[in-house]
């Protein structure tokens, strides 16, 4: 990670999303229960004083002298001893108060004749009822807005109060359900830390969730993408050391003989450098050829004739006789790094001689390597004979017969290791190519 660089964080994301969700859960739900709180409140006050108004109503209709105002009764009845949160009035045609409760005012809550809801000045919330009688009179009934309001407002209060507190247990539910969900990526993240693709028991496993899964298999597939061109790498750089070893020792050899003779034979010695020095230069392009990245190896083939190729290939100490000839379409420069490693190998278990059989048919081309040398174990053979059938014939083999059997494959064919006979005598191993067709002779560009 980049110093001083603060990357997004998932865990910070979903916390800031689940910290406003509930937030706006809250203030909608404020909102709401606000709205609907009011309007509830509003029609339960505006019903009980309707109802106390109608209560009143029948009670002063039964009274016949108190609601025909008469002279024995006081315009303020007397009442007990208690905090009134409901008032009424008695008032004529003229705007008189002619009687109210001890609490209402002395002046008429309306200064018009009004029937039904109205606010007056708010401080009251009224409710007028016309009077039977000769003579027009209204009854106000109202309540102190006051009182509707502090009643408002605690409920609106206790419902906040209740949904703040569900807000913020619904918010630590929720990011204890987050943290509970990112564990499984926590542990992924220390189990890549950990991996090295080279190490496939390191891999990450698969987890208990669709997500980690996905990513673990992601992870893996570049992990044995990785390894592979690892690998690839270091074949490379082994076998590149392996197949020049040979040209640059026999460069260093001639220069030295050619320092030791008469000045008349160095003509000689250095045409063999330049000889030596054109078969480097094309080991390395065969082998850059041979390790490029993909299945397209980049052949370029031509048709190619096993003696030609082999008389090429002089290795010192080493007779070489070809039993049978034949000509086939390969990449010859791959073709001779091939031959050239399996003839080494020959002369490095002591061979002196070599017989190499070519054969071929519509399909395949078989060249045949036998040698005279200290041959092979069986419990050898077993273990390079399971290498070379292994997915990654790489592994479990020597530089030479490595490089042979990528050779093999880059033209679709394999390295075989027969087994050998109880008389045996010597090394054999077989190089397969697959049959290109006479079209695939021109080179590239």
């Amino acid at each position: 990670m980049t110093a001083g660089i603060r990357l997004p964080s998932l865990r910070r994301e979903l916390v800031r999303l689940t910290t406003w969700v509930a937030v706006g859960w809250l203030v909608v739900l404020a909102f709401t229960v606000t709205w609907t709180v009011r309007h509830e409140v509003d029609d339960l006050l505006d019903e009980a004083l309707r109802e106390a108004a109608e209560v009143m109503y029948g009670v002063l209709t039964t009274a016949p002298q108190l609601a025909q105002g008469s002279a024995a009764l006081p315009q303020v009845l007397p009442a007990p001893a208690h905090d009134e949160k409901f008032v009424w009035q008695i008032v004529d045609g003229r705007g008189q108060v002619v009687r109210r409760s001890h609490k209402a005012p002395a002046t008429s809550l309306s200064p018009v004749t009004r029937a039904g809801w109205f606010d007056q000045g708010g401080q009251w919330r009224v409710y007028g009822v016309p009077m039977p009688g000769s003579e027009p009179k209204m009854l106000y009934v109202a309540q102190v807005a006051v009182e509707r309001n502090e009643a408002r407002y605690e409920v609106v209060g206790t419902v906040l109060l209740a949904a703040l507190t569900v807000s913020l247990l619904w918010a630590l539910l929720l990011r204890q359900r987050v943290d509970r969900a990112l564990r499984p990526l926590v542990h992924l993240t220390r189990q890549i830390e950990t991996y090295d693709p080279l190490k496939p028991e390191t891999a990450p496993d698969h987890g208990q969730r669709a997500e980690t899964a996905a990513i673990s298999e992601a992870v893996r597939s570049l992990g044995r993408r990785l390894a592979h061109k690892v690998r690839v790498e270091q074949a490379f750089s082994a076998c590149a050391a392996h197949s020049l070893r040979t040209p640059l020792a026999g460069m260093d050899a001639q220069l030295a003989l050619a320092q030791r003779e008469p000045a008349g034979s160095q003509p000689l010695r250095l045409e063999r450098v330049r000889a030596a020095l054109t078969r480097l230069t094309r080991v390395v392009q065969s082998l850059l050829a041979l390790f490029r990245a993909g299945e397209d190896w980049g052949l370029e083939l031509r048709r190619c004739r096993l003696s030609e190729l082999l008389a090429e290939i002089p290795v010192e100490g080493l007779a070489v006789t070809v039993d049978q000839d034949v000509e086939f379409m390969a990449d010859p420069n791959l073709t001779t790094i091939a031959l050239v490693n399996l003839l080494d190998n020959a002369v490095r278990f002591g061979a002196r001689h070599v017989h190499v059989h070519g054969a071929s048919d519509s399909r395949a081309v078989c060249l045949r390597v036998q040698d005279d040398g200290a041959g092979i174990a069986v419990d050898r053979w077993q273990q390079v004979a399971a290498a070379l059938e292994a997915p990654d014939s790489g592994s479990g083999l020597g530089l030479g017969l490595r490089l042979a059997a990528m050779v093999a494959q880059a033209h679709g064919g394999r390295l075989v290791l027969p087994q050998p006979l109880p008389d045996q005598i010597g090394f054999l191993v077989e190089l397969w190519l697959a049959a290109q067709p006479a079209a695939a002779a021109s080179p590239r560009p």
